[in-house]
């Protein structure tokens, strides 16, 4: 304590013997320091803006504040939430059946018709078919009803959508343009489920009905077919779907965009139930493929600059196979529309599933989680 007080006074008194020198120092020390918080201050500001707004904004403003001090605008009202992104404007949800609510049931007029396999005479000779399968418990449209976004909803999403559908207009159902058409400079908002019908999982199912298990003898069973063939789609779709989300991006550039994967569809441990058609260990091996896609996507995202959303934990206990009441994945079904043998909303989430998807979707709009 002693030996600081003379510097203080030589401080106060620049006549003081060593006076100069002492003083000289002792402000060298204190500029030093406060260049170093004034350094802290402009760093934490520039962080914020990074983080929360335009980056020169607040950087001018953060310089203003801390070597001036007046006359400095005012950015911290103007900094936009990403709740508040993302409702800015028009809404535009893409993908195919898991996007759609294909299974949830209430399907949109237009989006659940085929007269080419209506058997009333008057209708023969008409082609015009959609099977869309639009559904008003769609994760989308719960979405779209439980905010206030500034601008509209379109549903572009069709059940068996694959990638060219995005860019092309779809030529399995009619009036269906390519669903990237519809996102522009006021789309705010893009929310997407697309990858499954690329992968041809859907035959993968119908195999492992018809000769799951260690398959009907001197035939490979439904794993032994298409165990490494899932593995190198599943590969080759991710540079894909990197590339496709980055034209989302530049599309809709002032939108967040936002990708749903797909749950697991059947409950751990699994059912042996009848209607179910499948064996355990097939239903396993299934569930396994569903994470190693939801992996796949993650990683895509991520190097796509989007966000992701995994439903897996979500659903566990809710798949194919859980308890009545709490299942919200649709067992197989063999009642088809028309000429089907089976219904298409087979093994796709049911209105409580996209009850489930929707809430995760609405969380996420709220509390942005990064792949």
């Amino acid at each position: 304590m002693t030996g600081d007080q003379p510097r203080s006074a030589d401080m106060r008194d620049p006549g003081a013997s060593g006076g100069g020198r002492d003083r000289e120092r002792g402000a060298t020390g204190l500029e030093y320091g406060g260049m170093i918080a004034a350094a802290a201050l402009v760093v934490a500001a520039v962080w914020f803006g990074i983080m929360y707004g335009d980056l020169g904004k607040h950087t001018t403003n953060a310089v203003c504040r801390v070597f001036m001090g007046e006359n400095c605008e005012d950015t911290a009202s103007s900094v936009q939430t990403a709740l508040e992104k993302a409702l800015g404007g028009d809404y535009v949800a893409l993908g195919d059946s898991f996007a759609s609510g294909e299974g949830a049931g209430d399907y949109h007029d237009g989006t659940n018709y085929d007269n080419r396999d209506d058997w009333n005479p008057g209708n023969w000779g008409d082609d015009s078919h959609n099977r869309c399968r639009r559904s008003g418990s769609a994760y989308a449209e719960q979405t779209f009803s439980a905010f206030d976004f500034e601008g509209g909803f379109t549903a572009a999403y069709c059940s068996g959508a694959t990638q060219g559908d995005l860019h092309n207009p779809n030529d399995k159902n009619d009036n269906e343009e390519a669903q990237l058409n519809s996102l522009n400079d006021d789309t705010s908002l893009v929310t997407m489920s697309i990858g499954g019908n690329d992968l041809g999982f859907s035959k993968v199912l119908t195999d492992c009905v018809l000769n799951g298990g260690g398959g009907v003898a001197w035939t490979d069973g439904c794993q032994a077919k298409w165990n490494d063939e899932l593995d190198q789609r599943i590969e080759d779709l991710k540079p894909e779907l990197v590339a496709l989300y980055t034209e989302i991006r530049e599309r809709a550039p002032n939108a967040r965009v936002i990708i749903m994967g797909y749950p697991r569809l059947f409950n751990d441990p699994p059912s042996q139930e009848l209607n179910n058609m499948l064996f355990n260990e097939d239903q396993i091996w299934m569930n396994g493929k569903a994470d190693a896609l939801n992996a796949m996507l993650r990683e895509a995202a991520r190097e796509a600059g989007v966000e992701f959303i995994d439903p897996t934990q979500a659903f566990l206990g809710h798949g194919v196979g859980a308890p009545d009441g709490e299942q919200w994945i649709n067992d197989l079904d063999w009642g088809g529309p028309g000429l089907s043998v089976t219904d298409p909303g087979s093994f796709h989430p049911n209105a409580q599933g996209h009850d489930a998807m929707a809430a995760l979707l609405q969380e996420q709009l709220r509390n942005p989680r990064y792949p």
